[in-house]
């Protein structure tokens, strides 16, 4: 088993996929979650990945945005091929440091970001509560 690093790698995309896409007032709700993500560990990364795809999977597919159901259906369907392209390349790269798997899941995390990214400018930041996300991928620390 490998010894979990620290801050969560999952999370650290997260946060740096916030910095990047997000306008300057969502980025400052990092600030107060600061210590909290640099004491996040790799150890419940695969969990955070999922729960990013799911979350971005319902927020696209709620009825009460402007956007129409296609939405959801192109996500799901980008996390389907995702995990496809990590098993093939799985298959043909025995070779690499990390498991293959965590190329999807830093897709599916980077995926969050950009679907709340669409919301937020398309209606409302408050329909795209982001940082509730982020909040729930800390709080999945074993403790």
């Amino acid at each position: 088993m490998v010894e979990p690093t620290s801050p969560s790698p999952i999370v650290g995309v997260f946060v740096r996929a916030v910095q990047e896409l997000l306008p300057a007032d969502q980025k400052a709700k990092l600030d107060p979650l600061k210590d909290a993500i640099e004491a996040t560990t790799s150890a419940k990364d695969g969990h955070r990945a999922r729960h990013c795809a799911h979350w971005a999977i319902r927020l696209a597919d709620d009825k009460d945005l402007p956007h129409p159901r296609w939405r959801e259906i192109k996500e799901l369907h980008q996390v389907w091929k995702d995990a496809w392209l990590g098993v093939q390349f799985g298959l043909h790269h025995t070779d690499t440091a990390h498991r293959p798997i965590e190329d999807v899941e830093i897709q599916w995390t980077e995926g969050a970001v950009e679907v709340a990214k669409m919301v937020g400018e398309a209606d409302d930041w408050d329909h795209a509560p982001w940082e509730q996300l982020l909040e729930e991928l800390i709080e999945m620390e074993p403790k």
